[in-house]
């Protein structure tokens, strides 16, 4: 038997590996994600490849682990967990705090504020419908302080700044719950969340959100404190007439404001969708963090079989988690909300684009077993990896070395801080044979990305014991200066098709890799 193999499964833009391990005999299963959100890939897409590697053999998944909330992550889980002929030992889910709640912003994350609870039960559906019609009306708030700006006459009367809406805004809430509003916004854009991966906080934008959490509108343009939203309102356009340019970049960042609503939204339907699935088998969910800069280990318990939390280093089967951080998660909770954010969009003279949390809560860990480390990092934009400006923190780097096979996050979209962390982690000088793995989809026509080429020159500048396979096909201008890293074909020729990895006898093997770059 071999001691570990690896499939990643082609899904277009999406991602789902499946990683067993052979434990004294024992074949543990590890899937991550199983996104199907591809145009003609059946819900059950995923479910059929699983049928053909279980064969005859035990259908048992030890754990399934979502990396993080998107779609194109989530979407396959639903049918794999209904399908009651597979046992499923247990499920971590990403721990995304509910937006909406009115928490103090001085109270640290619990499981109550996290969505994968709250979405478990009866009581589930009806938090999944108080969600979405919440986030229809901040869309609705949006749209019609967008409209005000681009309205010459100002209607004094329709103070939205303020939280006056009118019922053509409140009509909203009537939508029945469905998706096709959120979906209709983003377009093509739905959910593929390339750019965000490459933003750093702009100074000015931070130093605005601050003054808006304080309630410090007046000191930073002078108003009178009554009616100062409505005065901003009326500078804002005042401004505009004099500097058309700022106020095209404003309604973008409101644009992008109700982009990063609609995402939630839809996210958060992906993520209800696969709980109620687990929560109807009673498989166990967990959400696990970890404290700022400090990894936290999990071994493989025979007598449990599952994985528990490590006391002391661990020689066998296990997973470091690397993220995401209780901070971050907490971030993104105490989010401001979508009027105090279109505030920030009227004081800045530039376009704000939307962080939303589904990439930067991503699940980021490595599996380690026979002194082998496979790294699962779903779309983790690794932001909470930093210390400091301009370094990050050093247990986390610690735990990423060697690495022998990654899965590159993002499908190798922009993720600036991925790439840097691998470099900070001593990657590129790595000795050892290693893989990387990318799923995208055909032909993309923005991965992968420049950063991505710029990160895989600077490592094969280094040595030449990188392979790159992929799920699906290349154009080949973004990959000809690394074409000599690139996998040779294993198996069955085409424009897409699985990867699987195999390890035994101290070392890996390639036993599938279809793509070959024309």
């Amino acid at each position: 038997m071999t001691d570990i193999q690896l499939d990643m499964f082609e899904v277009q833009l999406g991602a789902a590996i499946l990683m067993s391990f052979d434990v004294n005999g024992r074949n543990v299963r590890v899937l991550a994600d199983a996104g199907v959100k591809a145009s003609g890939y059946a819900s059950d897409h995923i479910l059929r490849k699983l049928n053909q590697i279980f064969g005859d053999g035990p259908r048992l998944i030890d754990l399934i682990i979502g990396t993080h909330y998107d779609e194109d992550h989530l979407l396959g889980l639903v049918p794999i967990i209904e399908d009651k002929s597979i046992m499923i030992g247990e499920a971590w889910m990403p721990p995304v705090a509910d937006d909406i709640a009115n928490v103090a912003v001085d109270r640290p994350v619990a499981a109550s504020h996290l969505l994968a609870h709250k979405f478990k039960g009866e009581s589930g559906r009806v938090a999944l419908a108080e969600y979405l019609s919440a986030k229809r009306r901040d869309m609705a708030i949006v749209n019609s302080i967008a409209d005000d700006l681009a309205n010459p006459d100002l209607d004094p009367d329709e103070l939205y700044l303020e939280g006056n809406y009118p019922p053509r805004v409140l009509d909203a809430l009537d939508t029945p719950d469905d998706l096709s509003g959120f979906r209709q916004l983003l377009g093509d854009d739905d959910c593929d969340h390339g750019i965000e991966q490459e933003l750093e906080p702009d100074p000015l934008v931070e130093e605005i959100i601050a003054r808006v959490r304080r309630g410090g509108l007046h000191d930073y343009w002078h108003f009178r404190r009554d009616g100062q939203t409505k005065e901003l309102l009326a500078q804002a356009k005042r401004l505009n007439e004099d500097q058309p340019n700022v106020q095209a970049a404003q309604l973008a960042s409101l644009l992008n404001v109700q982009k990063g609503v609609a995402k939630d939204a839809i996210n958060a339907k992906a993520l209800h969708d696969v709980v109620q699935a687990l929560d109807a088998r009673s498989i166990p969910i967990r959400t696990e963090m970890i404290d700022d800069g400090v990894p936290r280990t999990y071994r493989w318990s025979a007598p449990d079989d599952r994985f528990i939390l490590a006391k002391a280093p661990v020689d066998g089967l296990h997973f470091t988690l690397l993220g995401p951080s209780k901070s971050l998660i907490k971030k993104h909770r105490d989010r401001l909300p979508v009027v105090e954010a279109s505030k920030v969009a009227l004081l800045f003279r530039g376009e704000i684009r939307s962080i939303t949390p589904s990439n930067q809560l991503s699940y980021i860990g490595c599996f380690g077993f026979l002194e082998q480390v496979i790294l699962v990092s779903g779309d983790a934009g690794c932001v909470d990896f930093k210390s400091a400006r301009n370094s990050y923190h050093q247990p986390l780097l610690d735990a990423m070395r060697p690495l022998h096979v990654i899965q590159v996050a993002h499908h190798g979209g922009n993720n600036a801080h991925f790439y840097r962390v691998l470099d900070a982690a001593k990657y590129p000088e790595q000795e050892a044979q290693s893989y990387l793995l990318l799923s995208h989809a055909f032909h993309d026509k923005s991965r992968p990305s420049d950063v991505f080429h710029d990160f895989m020159l600077a490592t094969l500048g280094k040595g030449d014991d990188v392979k790159l396979l992929f799920t699906s096909e290349p154009t080949r201008d973004k990959v000809v200066d690394y074409l000599r890293a690139i996998q040779p074909t294993v198996g069955t020729t085409g424009p897409t098709g699985d990867i699987r990895l195999e390890f035994s006898a101290g070392m890996w093997d390639v036993a599938k890799h279809a793509v070959k770059v024309p």
